[in-house]
């Protein structure tokens, strides 16, 4: 069997190599009677597999509740004693999502022809993810698959429920803001023009605020060909900025560092990086192929800096903490943690109660923003709205004095 290694020598250097052996174990003995200090040995197949395809699959077509299903049945099906090609089996006959029942087949098949499931699901890694499939292997190779489906499985559940609280807090203030602004646009395009003709009527002198108010509608309304498209293409622009790199850099530094936002987002990036790792150190993925595949899953492209240079603190035989106290967006409490989880062995256990504490505190933070943000804006629009009822009345009652 061929393994993959990453060793430091004497001198310091790194290296990187394959090297037939019966197991990882004789794979770190015959490196040690090298004067090398075995730093990550995998399979060869393992390492190479689950990084080149990542960018050869099609995205997941898989709904998240569907994948989290599958994952429970799984676990409550090996745990409860039945074989994986018999488990396999009955959830690709339950599966109604043809996507999903396709790959439930090819694994089944690949399992009853004498694979191990992980390897089968390597295949199908643009389903499950690589950190999943990563956490199934190291669950098989430590007996403890049941354990590692269940904490897979509650690391999908927090997920969704993440991601159905931001939802729901999110929906009411953009809701509120949507509807306020179309009722302003419509009482500066529509209404105030309609009380402009009768003002000219009775040649009443006009309020400053007033003929501002009637100089943007006029000016919107005479050339909507040219403020329509241009500001179509501005909201495309700012959501087209997002996929160009300096973009992205530019809208991930803006949510960790403003001011208003960062408390939630940080707490909220933390919680999720930390417990994903946490969970593949405690299913046995070594600590610097756990970093690979967290810095894979991450969007946020300044964490995956930091993924980068904790991956490089590892093999330059440094800690974790280093790097983090220096990324400018990590709590002083959280580096502090790592680096007696470093040094007590229990940096597994570590990072994933870090994980589910910040995670929760990333929610209730959001909850508090979103209880600030939704009178900020009522009053805000109040504001304008009163503007725009002022700019009405005040010459009403100039004409209405003039009348007496």
């Amino acid at each position: 069997m061929q393994f993959a290694y990453t060793a430091k020598s004497n001198t310091g250097d790194v290296l990187s190599g394959t090297m037939d052996a019966d197991g990882i174990e004789q794979v770190r003995r015959l490196l040690r009677d090298q004067d090398l200090f075995p730093m990550l040995v995998t399979k060869h197949t393992f390492t190479r597999d689950l990084f080149s395809r990542q960018r050869h699959r099609p995205r997941s077509r898989v709904k998240p509740r569907e994948l989290l299903s599958l994952t429970t049945q799984l676990a409550i099906m090996t745990r409860s004693g039945i074989d994986l090609a018999g488990a396999l089996r009955t959830l690709t006959n339950q599966c109604k999502t043809k996507v999903l029942q396709g790959t439930l087949l090819e694994i089944h098949n690949d399992v009853t022809g004498g694979k191990a499931v992980s390897e089968a699901m390597r295949k199908q890694t643009h389903i499950f993810g690589d950190a999943y499939v990563a956490s199934v292997a190291a669950g098989e190779a430590s007996g403890q698959l049941p354990e590692v489906l269940n904490r897979l499985a509650q690391l999908q559940r927090t997920d969704i429920r993440n991601r159905a609280a931001l939802k729901t807090l999110l929906a009411y203030p953009v809701l509120l803001a949507t509807i306020s602004s179309l009722v302003i646009v419509g009482l500066v395009c529509f209404v105030l023009p309609q009380f402009a003709q009768i003002f000219l009527q009775f040649d009443v002198e006009l309020p400053k605020m007033t003929q501002i108010l009637l100089a943007i509608s006029n000016e919107f309304r005479t050339r909507t060909w040219l403020w329509v498209p241009l500001i179509v293409g501005a909201i495309t622009l700012l959501f087209l900025s997002r996929r160009t790199v300096a973009g992205k850099r530019f809208w991930d530094r803006f949510l960790l560092q403003t001011t208003v936002v960062r408390d939630v987002t940080r707490s909220v990036l933390i919680g999720r990086t930390f417990r994903l790792l946490g969970l593949m150190i405690q299913s046995g993925v070594p600590l610097l192929e756990g970093l690979r595949l967290t810095r894979a899953s991450i969007r946020n492209s300044l964490y995956r800096d930091l993924f980068a240079n904790l991956e490089q603190d590892i093999l330059n035989g440094r800690g974790l903490a280093t790097s983090m106290l220096h990324a400018g967006f990590i709590p002083p409490a959280a580096t502090e943690m790592i680096l007696t989880a470093e040094k007590t062995g229990t940096l597994g256990m570590v990072t994933e109660l870090m994980g589910d504490y910040y995670e929760e505190e990333g929610e209730a933070k959001l909850k508090e923003l979103a209880t600030i943000i939704e009178p900020l804006i009522i009053v805000a629009m109040g504001i304008v709205v009163a503007a725009v009822v002022m700019s009405v009345m005040l010459p009403m009652f100039e004409i209405a004095s003039f009348a007496k």
